[in-house]
């Protein structure tokens, strides 16, 4: 009884072998064909990740650049303004000091000009404002086609490489994994155009 036992626990031993063997040859053997492939899949999404952040780094930084240049114009233009105005008030204020009719006319005259600068004072700022809204959606416009230029291009050539190991072994993991990752733009895509 005992010499049953150990003869096929030492069976049982052989057959554990002879799979990890087999286990082993395999992993062996779908490292030689697709290995290169599946590191250089890898190189390139880990290069097209960091090209993605670096360009997405680039545009945040060249919008806020942008949006900080026209905060600056805009503050410049108000300011001016602002002395135009006191300019005026100032020369209103210094021809009241004359005769009383003419102090009477150059206030009219200086009301009328105050008026009128402030009207183009409003309608400058709400200018500037839609200048500043117009180009800022057009950063946002501009970064969504980036974006979406950039996800095309990844998704080339994700299929590009699912396609080499797709035709290397139809099914093979790679395959279904292609499928997947046909799977995963549309749902990306998807959810951009929801956004």
């Amino acid at each position: 009884m005992t010499m049953r036992t150990a003869g096929r626990t030492e069976h049982d031993a052989n057959a554990a072998h002879v799979e990890s063997a087999i286990t082993n040859s395999l992993e062996q053997v779908r490292d030689i064909l697709c290995g290169a492939q599946l590191r250089e899949l890898a190189r390139r999404l880990s290069h097209t990740d960091a090209q993605l952040a670096a360009q997405a780094e680039e545009l945040r930084s060249e919008a806020r650049r942008r949006l900080d240049v026209l905060e600056a114009h805009v503050r410049r233009e108000i300011d001016a303004l602002g002395a135009t105005v006191e300019a005026h008030r100032a020369a209103g204020a210094g021809a009241l000091g004359n005769v009383a009719r003419e102090s009477r006319d150059a206030l009219a005259a200086c009301e009328q000009r105050i008026q009128r600068l402030e009207d183009l004072v409003t309608r400058t700022h709400r200018e500037l404002r839609q200048q500043l809204l117009e180009q800022s959606k057009s950063f946002l416009d501009e970064t969504r086609r980036t974006r979406a230029e950039l996800s095309a291009t990844i998704e080339r050539e994700l299929a590009a490489a699912w396609s080499d190991s797709a035709d290397a072994a139809p099914d093979s993991p790679a395959h279904e994994a292609t499928a997947e990752s046909e799977r995963y733009p549309k749902a990306e895509r998807r959810s951009d155009e929801a956004a």
